[in-house]
């Protein structure tokens, strides 16, 4: 498996979960420049860890924002 450099997720922005505090619904991403990007829907902590994987980043990097 190739894992992409730090400065590769760093040019992506920073990594979080955006939550509704209305339904609970879940998506991970990245936030660059104020704007969400790269989502995708999170059903279980299954899909946090694959996405980290897939980006090379650590579960404690990614901040949960409302």
């Amino acid at each position: 498996m190739i894992f992409k450099s730090k400065s590769e997720t760093e040019a992506n922005g920073e990594p979080v979960i955006r939550a509704s505090i209305c339904n609970g619904e879940r998506v991970i991403g990245f936030r660059k420049d104020g704007k969400f990007v790269k989502g995708e829907i999170v059903r279980n902590d299954k899909d946090i860890v694959s996405f980290c994987k897939k980006y090379g980043i650590k579960r404690e990097d990614v901040k949960t924002i409302y």
